[in-house]
């Protein structure tokens, strides 16, 4: 299953220049909760790739407080509130498929 979210890139950036807002779309098992696959709209090839490092093998269903440390201590790019805000919109959307399988 995919989810996808976004946030405003803040000013004055490369990143913003190009793309005005950071999207991050990940790939995820519905059983399991774990992320196969991410990608983040970065400007830098180096940039994607330790995106998705970060997040592959995360579990969906641990929430977003322990990816959220892991971005605070591992990524300190201009782009850092954008990504959290991205992320954690991700997880609610996730909240949200969880909680409508539940109701079927």
């Amino acid at each position: 299953m995919l989810l996808s979210g976004y946030a405003k890139l803040p000013t004055n950036t490369t990143a913003e220049t190009v793309y005005q807002f950071l999207a991050i779309a990940i790939l995820f098992d519905k059983r399991s909760g774990i992320i196969l696959e991410a990608e983040a709209s970065m400007v830098t090839n180096i940039a994607k790739k330790f995106i998705a490092q970060l997040l592959i093998g995360y579990n969906l269903n641990d929430g977003p407080d322990e990816l959220m440390e892991t971005f605070e201590e591992y990524y300190h790019g201009n782009a850092k509130r954008a990504l959290e805000t991205a992320m954690r919109m991700v997880f609610a959307k996730y909240q949200d498929y969880i909680a409508e399988q539940k109701q079927r």
